[in-house]
């Protein structure tokens, strides 16, 4: 697994264990390391919030920005967003699938 975080929160992640394979149509991602190293990932697959989360990573979530389209960020970015702008709305920690991978899904409060 491949896990990048930038400053502001934003999150992009891979699952590719080595050799071509055909996520992405096959298509290359030129990536470096935090130790430097120039990587290509060949056909990474894309991978999914709760299973960068169960791996250790994060804790991240799989947002949409609008109709611009889809990305991740950090449960931390994304509490800053809800307190700006949701009065009555929390994540909530849940667990999904058979593999136990954790998700964090906006849930509105009741006072």
């Amino acid at each position: 697994m491949w896990y990048a975080e930038s400053d502001d929160g934003f999150v992009s992640y891979f699952a590719w264990s080595g050799g071509q394979q055909d996520g992405y149509g096959g298509r290359h991602f030129d990536i470096t390391t935090v130790d430097g190293e120039e990587v290509t990932l060949k056909g990474p697959w894309s991978s999914r919030a709760g299973v960068m989360n169960k791996a250790g990573y994060g804790p991240v979530m799989d947002v949409r920005f609008n109709s611009t389209g889809s990305g991740a960020v950090t449960v931390n970015r994304a509490e800053e967003a809800i307190d700006e702008y949701l009065e009555d709305v929390e994540l909530e920690e849940k667990i999904k699938f058979s593999s136990e991978e954790p998700y964090y899904v906006p849930q509105r409060v009741e006072d």
